[in-house]
């Protein structure tokens, strides 16, 4: 590798380094690696972790209460997944839904609800209050949040993310000043593709957002790694529900989360939390769309990892696959390029 800094090189010496790299790179095509480079797709080893679960319910598929998951019902999911829930994303059970297979999903179902219906009741309804809603996108962020946003005929503003969280003095004077802004997005642990945590003292400005904004303003906060930490010293997400409930705003957030990256990628249970009004809201017209969740899917689940401990003991198992992997490719990086970085 060439050992001056691309700053510091003349223009042959750039055109030659561009032949050596081409060289390299033609004759590792040739190697015809079979590498699957899709972001957040487990690789076979992860997903074998999880094959117990097609064992792990057996021919028992009645419940403690008495519920037969086989059969129709159970619209918030069965009592064990809601527990589950709730440990994972830190609220209480009454303020989780255990659902389908994809928090993506409830996002959106969330989101059109809040349009339509209103999320707190008809007389809430997003649509009533203008046809130039916006919402706000922190920037960079995860593409199918603004996929959703832009479906939904939102207009979206960006917002710069930090080391600690996304800019809050551009967020608070944007929301104070302008009540059409329904939302913001927030990836608030290992945030899309940063890696950054919201600190404690972002997450305690965002519990207070709701009294500066326009009515029914909404924190989609999708805290999709929860539990994905690759090392133990990995900085903790501060709980945005009890910060909430210090502000009286707990109707301001909705979590979401999920198994996908835990157990099967497609086929987990997926989470939605928020205040009681909130659920209450949502539950009503999630009944006009379905009798209920797939609950045999949930009991496998349930027996398979049991509760939080054995979420945790899971999550050990994914970071020694992974941990090597970025090790290994951390230690390339700065092999390879620290001489050419500018």
């Amino acid at each position: 590798m060439h050992s001056l800094k691309l700053n510091q090189m003349s223009l042959d010496d750039i055109r030659s380094l561009e032949t050596d790299l081409s060289a390299q790179y033609d004759e590792l095509r040739s190697e015809e690696f079979g590498l699957d480079l899709t972001r957040g797709k487990p690789s076979p080893d992860q997903l074998a972790l999880s094959d117990e679960l097609d064992r792990s319910v057996g021919e028992d598929y009645v419940l403690t209460d008495g519920t037969d998951v086989r059969n129709y019902g159970v619209i918030d999911g069965i009592p064990e997944a809601r527990r589950l829930g709730a440990k994972l994303l830190g609220v209480q059970k009454e303020e989780v839904l255990a659902w389908g297979n994809a928090s993506l999903t409830l996002m959106y179902q969330y989101l059109l609800n809040a349009w339509l219906n209103g999320p707190l009741g008809s007389n809430t309804a997003w649509r009533l209050e203008s046809h130039d809603l916006k919402f706000l996108c922190i920037v960079p962020g995860y593409d199918r949040h603004f996929t959703i946003t832009e479906n939904l005929g939102f207009q979206m503003i960006n917002v710069a993310m930090q080391i600690d969280g996304p800019n809050m003095d551009e967020i608070e004077e944007l929301i104070s000043k302008d009540p059409s802004i329904k939302g913001i997005w927030c990836v608030p642990k290992h945030q899309n593709p940063t890696g950054y945590t919201f600190s404690e003292k972002t997450v305690g400005r965002f519990a207070r957002l709701a009294k500066m904004a326009g009515p029914g303003f909404r924190i989609m906060w999708d805290n999709a790694y929860a539990v994905h930490d690759l090392y133990a010293d990995a900085p903790p997400l501060p709980n945005i529900m009890n910060y909430c409930r210090n502000e009286n705003t707990e109707n301001s957030v909705a979590i979401f989360g999920s198994t996908s990256k835990i157990t099967r990628a497609g086929s987990g249970i997926a989470f939605f939390a928020s205040s009681p009004e909130n659920l209450a809201t949502f539950r009503k017209h999630l009944s006009v769309q379905t009798i209920g969740p797939d609950k045999l899917n949930q009991l496998r689940h349930i027996r398979f990892l049991k509760d939080l401990d054995g979420i945790m003991k899971h999550m050990d198992r994914h970071a020694e696959i992974l941990r090597p992997k970025f090790e290994k490719v951390l230690k390339h990086l700065d092999q390879n390029l620290r001489d050419i970085a500018t």
